[in-house]
């Protein structure tokens, strides 16, 4: 490789090495991001400053922050667009729309039993939310897992924000016989992606805002079925059109409103409160290696009530 020139160096990089005989997928994506790269180098003239600033980024990006503990990594892509279009382009279209799991996911979230609250923030207002995991025939799915987080009603998730416990709307549970579950929970509101890191930097500097339309995120899963990571966003918002993930598609749910006296007290509630229904069609898995993978992530068990 002597005498390397800008006519030579893409096909050098993209031949060093045995061109894919050891991962040939690897080699294929390599391969492309590697003309891809190139070609933008080339069609920006991008010069040595540019070249460093990039890689401070890019290494600002990587360092973990109270706002986003794992990193901004994550909120790069969905930032980007890249999360969201890779969801675009694996979804099934069959069942409930996949969507961005966003970098504030937690595994191992607090069991809960059918009907209970995820979580305190006595300043929001109470939402109800209910419905069904059901198969492509409409028919019920008992004992699926439900995996749920959300921020409260001042748009801050639990590692967010010290005041809250860890595990704040936070919760797992199952759902019953009849595939139905409901839990308590309050109306999320929308929030601005946090801005003291790279990402909200880049935002600003392309005049870009960082408003997420209020959402709750949802994972559910069932021995058989394809595991399902989506979210369910809240109708009216106003960043619904401009959301800066590109996440809101049609997962979008009214919120009704109730004030009478008699539904207070059936409700166990002292002020209006909200509820609304939303149901999960799961699609079953297409392969001996997916069904293994289903059932493992299945494992978590809650006594249902």
């Amino acid at each position: 490789m002597q005498n390397i020139t800008l006519d030579t160096i893409t096909e050098a990089v993209i031949n060093h090495g045995d061109r894919g005989k050891s991962h040939p997928r690897l080699y294929e994506m390599y391969t492309s991001l590697v003309r891809h790269l190139h070609d933008f180098v080339r069609e920006v003239n991008l010069t040595e400053s540019e070249l460093q600033q990039g890689r401070n980024f890019l290494n600002r990006v990587s360092h973990h922050t109270q706002e986003i503990p794992a990193g901004e990594m994550q909120a790069l892509t969905d930032l980007l667009g890249i999360s969201e279009l890779v969801e675009l382009l694996h979804d099934s279209h069959c069942g409930t729309e996949s969507n961005l799991e966003g970098p504030l996911y937690v595994p191992n979230a607090p069991g809960r039993q059918m009907g209970d609250r995820l979580g305190i923030d006595p300043e929001g207002d109470t939402l109800f939310l209910s419905g069904s995991v059901l198969d492509l025939n409409g028919q019920p799915i008992a004992n699926a897992l439900i995996d749920v987080w959300q921020p409260n009603s001042k748009g801050l998730y639990d590692i967010q924000d010290p005041s809250q416990p860890l595990g704040n709307f936070r919760g797992r549970f199952k759902t019953n016989k009849s595939g139905k579950y409901m839990f308590e929970t309050v109306v999320p509101l929308g929030y601005k992606v946090p801005s003291s890191g790279p990402c909200g930097e880049l935002l600003g500097l392309l005049g870009r805002h960082s408003w997420r339309a209020a959402h709750i995120h949802v994972k559910v899963s069932a021995p058989e079925y394809t595991p399902l990571t989506t979210q369910i966003f809240m109708a009216g918002d106003p960043h619904l059109d401009s959301d800066t993930t590109f996440a809101v598609r049609s997962a979008i749910v009214q919120l009704q409103k109730h004030e009478a006296p008699d539904e207070f007290k059936a409700h166990n509630q002292s002020k209006p409160f909200y509820t609304t229904e939303f149901d999960f069609v799961l699609t079953p898995v297409t392969s001996a290696e997916d069904y293994k993978a289903t059932s493992e992530q299945h494992a978590y068990t809650i006594d249902s009530k």
